[in-house]
């Protein structure tokens, strides 16, 4: 009889322990606003201000861009259009970095996503949206 009673304590024990890391944004705590993947510590870098805007309808070979804010060195950015690579033009502008880019002339009559990836040491961060682009 002890033995059951010490491990459904046991038991409940862990399960409270581990709800605790969960809401205190241990593993499983994603993303989803796009911020930085380093564990909540890092709030320097950002990404935003991507025109045109999500769920735009664009042409095919449309030109993009957006602002990354808090790097040093604009080669850690990186972007695909549905998986694939973009070349990029970026302009320091002293307090953020102005990067646009042009999607693939492979793509027409579909959808993609933007995805940006800042591969920042220190602070590392992604962030994307979709556009619709016409034939």
């Amino acid at each position: 009889m002890k033995k059951y009673i010490l491990v459904s304590v046991l038991a409940t024990t862990l399960s409270l322990l581990s709800t605790g890391v969960y809401a205190t944004g241990g593993h499983g705590a994603g993303g989803g606003g796009g911020g930085n993947k380093s564990g909540g510590k890092c709030n320097t870098t950002s990404i935003s201000r991507f025109l045109p805007g999500h769920l735009k309808t664009v042409a095919p070979k449309s030109k993009f861009s957006f602002w990354v804010k808090g790097i040093r060195n604009p080669d850690v950015i990186k972007v695909t259009a549905k998986k694939l690579p973009v070349e990029l033009s970026v302009k320091d502008k002293s307090s953020f970095f102005l990067v646009t880019g042009t999607l693939p002339a492979s793509l027409s009559n579909t959808v993609a996503r933007i995805q940006v990836i800042v591969h920042e040491p220190r602070c590392p961060a992604d962030k994307g949206w979709l556009l619709k682009i016409t034939e």
